[in-house]
């Protein structure tokens, strides 16, 4: 996995990871690239005090991520799959503050925990397990490794979710034109309570060629 020097589409457009070789087709070895975005389900900040922290769309709670998905393919994939002579694969990976995550992100969670069932088999010899897809001991693995994977995603969902709360450590008002002020911008709120917490502060993503 790369998060650094991520190939590129023909746009020129860079996600924000690269799976070297993790897809195949008759050429042989395909990349993918995921590109990442965290959505927030609820109204954060509205002309109408009453709307705060009601849902965006109460009848479709997976809207947000559907429609952020939606932006997100519309951005990054024909320009990938249009990028000769190496094809490249690309995938939005969406994620919500609420937990949820996008049905694309959980299908590539199922393929890896497939993925890592097979190399459990194939390293502990039960070669009969791991042929027959249809054994109960085969799905009980698979299951555990999706699990795992899952309980991970939702640590660095949780984490990353922090970080993008306000956080109003001291209890004074926050005024709403604080954006204003580079001094009082959200991302500095966030910085000096992550420093101040102990949280490390994430490292930005480099992309080939300096994009």
């Amino acid at each position: 996995m790369k998060t650094q020097f991520v190939v590129k589409s023909r746009g020129r457009h860079c996600g924000d990871l690269e799976l070297a070789a993790y897809l195949a087709n008759a050429a042989g070895p395909v990349p993918l690239v995921l590109d990442l975005r965290l959505t927030h389900d609820r109204i954060g900040s509205s002309a109408n005090p009453a709307l705060n922290g009601t849902l965006h769309y109460p009848n479709n709670i997976d809207e947000s991520l559907n429609q952020a998905a939606n932006d997100k393919i519309r951005k990054y994939r024909a320009d990938y799959n249009n990028n000769p002579p190496n094809a490249v694969a690309f995938m939005p990976a969406i994620a919500g503050t609420n937990g949820r995550l996008h049905s694309e992100f959980i299908r590539l969670l199922f393929l890896q925990a497939h993925r890592e069932t097979d190399r459990f088999f194939a390293a502990s010899g039960v070669q009969s397990a791991q042929s027959n897809l249809e054994s109960s001991y085969f799905h009980f693995r698979r299951a555990a490794f999706s699990s795992l994977l899952k309980a991970k995603c939702g640590n660095i969902l949780a984490k990353a979710s922090a970080l993008r709360v306000n956080l109003n450590l001291d209890g004074a008002p926050i005024a709403s034109n604080s954006h204003t002020h580079p001094s009082h911008s959200q991302s500095s709120r966030l910085l000096t309570s992550s420093l101040s917490l102990g949280v490390p502060v994430p490292r930005p993503t480099q992309c080939m060629g300096g994009v």
